[in-house]
């Protein structure tokens, strides 16, 4: 009996053993798992060549795998990065001492050659479009390995601002040389936090941390997945299930969804992006009377379509520049014009006593609630007698529009901001960049702005950029409506700060509050 009763302990001695290493290799699995943060976009970026377009979706996405000279953080203040110091030498030279622990992807060490060659490629390259950003850069020189000298083609206060700007991030020479472009795109490489392991284009991006960098980490995620998900209803219902973490656009009608849902809510946060008509204003177009361009504007409620479209979570504005950064216009925040009767006189002061056709383009699904708000500013143009012919286009032939600039009548944009200062957004209403967007070509506009961000003086340059706000405002190449805030839907543990500029700093996104 004792000899049953040691062989039946000895049995179970072992089965516990057994059981204890399975459980112990059980949790020690559960605590390894991956830690994986998924966030749902609504659009796709178009390139993982951060010069090549110009999206806020793109530099979204790019921000966490590129690094230039400086970043701009969460408070819209611009910090260094690859730069330790700077100096200005005279008015258009400044030389920066660079970090000498960076890594690009694949393990070369970055120099101050890859940064040269980088911002070389930018101001050259007429098929990038950061190209009209850059082109003021008349040069950048590699000193020795460390040491960078850029020469500008005038005098330029926000240079700081520029190179921390999509197109300006460092880019492997070597790298680039040997292998080729082609190759490049199909195997990108930066010196950022973040190594983009896969993109598949219209689908979703795959990122994982870089064992190498030389900044802060963040622990608490392995992998990042940012998937694509045009249709809106359907972010919210992936996010309501767990599918993911973050879904941004989130379209008034499915705040209260979110918020009433266990576990998920609603972050505005303030956004750099306003809501512009812009209208044709060559000559062969009817808006190419300013009479007729104010006719437009009075027609539009816009204070309607804050209140009832956007819920009230919008400015009404008659500037493309938000309030509170440097060179704001108060005056023109906070006001709009609405004034019906006013927009038919002045429609049959300019000849128009009929009203006149026109094609209005506007993308569905690109930027928040962007296909209800043009449907009701085309109902609105139609009460003073425009008719308007409506199209409605999906994000990727929307963004084909504007990029290619082959616009028809009106074009809804909804502007962010690259960097924060006025010489940005003012600069979308210089001739360059109005060419195939709107055509307007002002020489007052364009004498007065190039002074303006050439002039080193801050106090000065700001009052003339409040004074080009008012002109612009006057002479209306763009209608102004609204300045948004931008709402994502997050899952309420999770640590998140909205930035003005739409970027997921991922390095910022904590795994609990």
């Amino acid at each position: 009996m004792k000899k049953w009763y040691g062989l039946r302990f000895a049995s179970f001695l072992a089965l516990f053993t057994v059981f204890t290493m399975l459980f112990a290799g059980y949790a020690f699995t559960a605590e390894t798992q991956e830690r994986t943060l998924t966030i749902a976009m609504n659009m796709d970026m178009r390139s993982v060549d951060p010069a090549l377009v110009n999206t806020g979706t793109n530099f979204a996405v790019l921000y966490n795998v590129y690094a230039g000279l400086f970043r701009i953080d969460v408070n819209a203040v611009i910090q260094n990065d690859l730069a330790i110091e700077y100096k200005i030498v005279d008015d258009t030279t400044w030389e920066f001492t660079m970090r000498d622990d960076v890594y690009f992807h694949n393990g070369d060490k970055l120099t101050a050659e890859d940064m040269a060659f980088a911002l070389n490629r930018v101001r050259e390259d007429a098929t990038l479009a950061q190209k009209v950003q850059f082109d003021v850069i008349e040069e950048a020189t590699a000193l020795d390995a460390t040491h960078l000298r850029i020469k500008t083609k005038r005098p330029l206060p926000i240079l700081k601002n520029l190179l921390a700007m999509a197109g300006s991030q460092a880019l492997p020479k070597k790298y680039i040389e040997e292998k080729g472009w082609p190759y490049f795109l199909e195997h990108p490489i930066g010196c950022g936090p973040y190594v983009l392991e896969s993109y598949i284009r219209d689908d979703s991006v795959t990122l994982k941390p870089f064992d190498k960098y030389y900044g802060k980490k963040n622990p608490d995620w392995d992998k990042i997945v940012i998937r694509v998900i045009p249709e809106s209803t359907t972010r919210v219902g992936e996010l309501l299930s767990g599918n993911v973490n973050i879904i941004n656009q989130v379209i008034p009608n499915e705040w209260d969804r979110i918020d009433g849902n266990d576990g998920t809510t609603v972050f505005h946060a303030k956004s750099s992006r306003t809501y512009m008509l812009s209208l044709m204003t060559s000559e062969s177009f009817p808006t190419s009377n300013q009479k007729v361009r104010e006719a437009v504007d009075y027609a539009i409620d816009d204070k309607l379509i804050v209140d009832k479209i956007l819920r009230g979570t919008a400015r009404v504005v008659q500037t493309r520049y938000p309030e509170g950064l440097f060179g704001s216009e108060p005056s023109l925040i906070d006001s709009y014009n609405y004034d019906p009767e006013r927009a038919k006189t002045l429609l049959k002061e300019a000849g128009y006593s009929d009203g006149f056709e026109m094609t209005f383009q506007c993308s569905n699904g690109s930027s928040v609630m962007d296909s209800e708000i043009a449907q009701a500013i085309a109902a609105m143009l139609r009460q003073v007698g425009i008719k308007v012919n409506l199209e409605l286009l999906v994000p990727s032939a929307y963004n084909d529009v504007y990029a290619s600039r082959t616009v028809k009548d009106a074009f809804m944009c909804n502007f962010g901001l690259g960097y924060f200062d006025p010489s940005y957004g003012l600069n979308s209403f210089s001739t360059n960049y109005c060419k195939g967007l709107n055509n307007w070509a002002d020489p007052y506009f364009n004498e007065t702005f190039d002074a303006a961000r050439a002039n080193m003086n801050d106090g000065e340059r700001e009052q003339a950029y409040r004074d080009l706000q008012k002109y612009v405002a006057e002479q209306r190449p763009y209608v102004f409506i609204c300045n948004i805030t931008v709402a994502y839907g997050i899952q309420e543990k999770l640590g998140f700060t909205g930035r003005m500029d739409d970027v997921f700093d991922i390095l910022n996104i904590k795994g609990t509050k």
